[in-house]
């Protein structure tokens, strides 16, 4: 986009090569699987693969899943954050930080950051609030969206999947064969707008939060998803401390996981295993 070169995508949404590729030759086959191996023969039936070998390098893939992903230009929403960038640096300036060096770190985010994605393709989560016309064009104006919320807070956001785009519009919408969108929030958005979900609505609740408490790896993540969205709305940081922990690791010295397995259960630990003298109880019991 920035050299003014069209968009090429020839991925479809389930990973496989479209009709653009190659002029369809390898249509239909998985990227990862079938049509990489359908590419090497292309090719060396050819005559043009100089050489094939197997090495070890680095591939991106899910953390979650732990399989590799496949990188695709597709349309998505994104949240600019060039109207308040300043603002936010601001903000960080305002908190107390402990330590101190967390706040050099969310600095230097918040400064090289480029504009949020906001959208995500997933089967669950919070819906973003968008119809379509005809051509594909978004509709979206503080109508339909108060429209929107007033459902949202009186059935849940499942009701967005659960009406047809009919019921979900302002009556002056309907008729016009608007079609829903199927895009979510990415969950940092959720999460980064718990402060207004909190704090703003609890009566014995003040706003901002005296602190907030995470580990580390949260100045790329609900630090600042919370931050940007304080800032944007409210003008300040939720937030007047943020305390930073450590991670708990294993004998190995790495990270203890769930989805890893390296965890130890905290009960056992407070309540002591089944056997008491390899695995005594180290928590505190009070006298009622």
């Amino acid at each position: 986009m920035r050299e003014g070169l069209e968009i090429f995508s020839p991925v479809d949404n389930a990973g496989r090569f479209t009709d653009e590729f190659c002029e369809g030759s390898f249509a239909g086959l998985s990227v990862l699987d079938e049509g990489n191996q359908a590419i090497i023969d292309h090719v060396s039936k050819r005559d043009v693969l100089l050489l094939e070998e197997k090495y070890n390098h680095k591939y991106p893939y899910d953390w979650r899943t732990k399989k590799p992903t496949i990188f695709r230009a597709t349309e998505q929403w994104f949240a600019s954050v060039e109207g308040f960038r300043d603002q936010a640096l601001e903000a960080v300036r305002g908190v107390q930080w402990t330590p101190e060096a967390g706040e050099k770190r969310i600095f230097n985010m918040i400064e090289g950051r480029n504009d949020w994605c906001i959208s995500r393709q997933r089967t669950w989560g919070v819906p973003i609030p968008v119809f379509y016309d005809g051509d594909g064009e978004p509709v979206l104006n503080q109508q339909i969206i108060s429209r929107v919320a007033e459902l949202f807070r009186e059935h849940g956001s499942d009701i967005w999947w659960e009406l047809e785009a009919e019921d979900l519009l302002p009556e002056q919408y309907r008729g016009e064969g608007l079609q829903k969108g199927m895009d979510t929030m990415d969950v940092w958005f959720d999460s980064g707008s718990s402060w207004n979900a909190v704090t703003k609505q609890s009566p014995e609740m003040t706003f901002p939060a005296d602190v907030y408490l995470e580990g580390s790896d949260q100045h790329r993540g609900w630090f600042q998803s919370s931050l940007l969205t304080s800032v944007a709305t409210e003008g300040q940081a939720p937030y007047k401390k943020v305390l930073t922990h450590g991670f708990v690791l294993d004998q190995n010295g790495l990270k203890m996981s769930k989805s890893v397995g390296n965890v130890v259960d905290p009960l056992k630990l407070v309540n002591g295993g089944n056997n008491q003298k390899t695995e005594p109880a180290y928590g505190m019991r009070c006298k009622e």
